[in-house]
């Protein structure tokens, strides 16, 4: 079972993180050619075809994964690493270049012809973004990229334009959660320029108390500007998450206790788990972790996160179902 905890995860997603917040960040921007519609106005699919080899031939270090390639289940895996959108596996030419350990990935006909995306496990956006730049630079030499002297990068969506560029923070949060505070703190930041989402990013759901948070606003503010807004702004949520960890600990002991404990013995003898209900059992180990109420040396919660997801477990040649099988996982690692 440790093959199949390990064989899905990306290499950069195994580097040891110890935030008890932060899961993962990054840095993506968008870009567009200028001798091309957009995406979802390409005439026909060798339009689409043309801007992939456009994109390869540039960036030649990268690895390409033609969409049109893979099976429904293959982009569904990519999909629950965040290597690509959900919108890219529905376009009938895209693609997907990314590096070794899948740190980088470069996705070719969404909704604009070029996102580039960079993560890292760690609060690190200004290295992410760094990494991002340079294959920015490398395709902005070879190419003619869509730029206006006064709008900046012009995208696809309006709300892009400008540097193109959306900074985002992936946080596990269970104690604003618990407490009934997230929608406060949505209203407060979204009048700020920044906005809250589920793990998948837009219209996406929440699971296990995890948040992505992320720049609204890309005209009239720098990539330094949105960035150390967002890292300001992430590390006032932090705080106050945990403030809010401490107080369920001392003032609603008993209730946390149970609720870690519930959890711990449901995901150690369960045979069949649902996907919503193991990321928030999840949640509450990986709280009882942090607060030091639970002793797990080796708790991979941002791996079990993504192993659990239902792509993983599909196989046609088990008769056993997804939710045994993902309860099986939960039982080997928990």
């Amino acid at each position: 079972m440790m093959h199949n905890l390990d064989q899905h995860m990306s290499e950069w997603m195994k580097k040891v993180n110890a935030q008890p917040v932060i899961m993962s960040s990054r840095i993506r921007l968008a870009r567009n050619l200028e001798n091309y519609v957009h995406p979802l106005m390409f005439p026909s699919e060798s339009e689409g075809h043309r801007v992939i080899n456009e994109v390869q031939d540039v960036l030649t270090d990268l690895k390409v994964l033609r969409l049109d390639e893979l099976d429904q289940l293959s982009k569904y895996k990519l999909v629950a690493k965040h290597l690509i959108s959900p919108e890219l596996t529905k376009q009938p030419a895209s693609a997907v270049l990314l590096n070794e350990d899948e740190s980088v990935s470069v996705m070719v006909n969404e909704e604009d012809h070029i996102r580039i995306q960079a993560m890292g496990n760690d609060l690190s956006l200004n290295e992410l973004y760094q990494k991002a730049s340079e294959i920015d630079d490398v395709l902005d030499r070879a190419l003619q990229i869509s730029y206006d002297e006064q709008l900046g990068y012009l995208t696809t969506c309006p709300t892009n334009v400008g540097t193109g560029m959306r900074a985002s923070v992936m946080l596990h949060l269970p104690g604003l959660s618990i407490m009934k505070r997230m929608n406060r703190i949505a209203q407060t930041i979204n009048r700020f320029g920044f906005t809250i989402r589920g793990i998948y990013g837009e219209g996406s759901q929440v699971y296990g108390h995890i948040y992505q948070v992320s720049n609204q606003l890309t005209l009239g503010k720098s990539e330094q500007e949105i960035i150390d807004a967002l890292t300001e702004l992430v590390d006032q949520i932090i705080h106050e998450e945990l403030a809010l960890r401490d107080r369920l600990n001392q003032h609603n002991h008993t209730e946390t206790l149970d609720r870690i404990y519930r959890s711990l013995g449901i995901l150690k003898y369960s045979r069949l788990i649902s996907v919503e209900e193991a990321s928030y059992r999840l949640s509450d180990i990986k709280l009882g972790v942090d607060l030091g109420i639970l002793e797990m040396e080796d708790f991979r919660f941002n791996e079990l996160m993504v192993a659990i997801q239902s792509p993983f477990l599909i196989d046609d040649t088990d008769e056993q179902s997804i939710e045994a099988k993902r309860a099986e996982i939960l039982r080997t690692y928990i």
